[in-house]
């Protein structure tokens, strides 16, 4: 009989507490109208204060329908260059999964297809990367462990007699 009577009382306090506590979402977290949200950098994304001029993601490079990275970087030429400084400052700086690279010849036979994003960065970016700030930077982030390869061939047949050359 005394546990009968007792157990009203604990449900009671069950309930007066409950509405003191703030609503709880599904989850089993606090909701008190506060959004966070958090996400990772892709690695060879830079950590800079300037926000990109153009980001690009693996379907808009697909839009461009560049054969390579040559093609691509003259497609992107209206956005990559720089309207500061003396004649404009020239070709773009390059940087892949966001180091330096010391020529743009070590990557340019790259497959578009290679690539994860593509962000322009604005001419400040340049001088935290050691070049002059009148140049713009563009930042091409590689997928992981990425392989293609490529065949090409060649075949050509003789119309008046002659021979087969491949």
């Amino acid at each position: 009989m005394a546990l009968a009577l007792t157990s009203p009382a604990f449900a009671a306090a069950d309930e007066s507490q409950s509405q003191d506590d703030p609503e709880i979402g599904s989850s089993g977290l606090s909701i008190d109208g506060e959004i966070v949200v958090t996400a990772a950098r892709l690695p060879g994304q830079l950590d800079v204060p300037q926000t990109p001029v153009l980001e690009l993601d693996e379907a808009d490079i697909a839009a461009y329908g560049a054969g390579s990275i040559s093609d691509l970087v003259a497609q992107l030429e209206p956005a990559s260059g720089s309207a500061r400084g003396r004649g404009g400052g020239g070709r773009p700086v390059f940087l892949i999964n966001g180091i330096r690279v010391s020529s743009f010849r070590e990557f340019f036979s790259y497959p578009p297809e290679a690539l994860r994003k593509v962000e322009v960065l604005p001419e400040e970016v340049a001088q935290r990367c050691g070049f002059p700030p009148d140049r713009r930077v563009i930042n091409f982030i590689l997928k992981d462990d990425f392989s293609s390869r490529e065949v090409e061939l060649e075949f050509e047949q003789p119309w008046d007699g002659g021979y087969f050359r491949t």
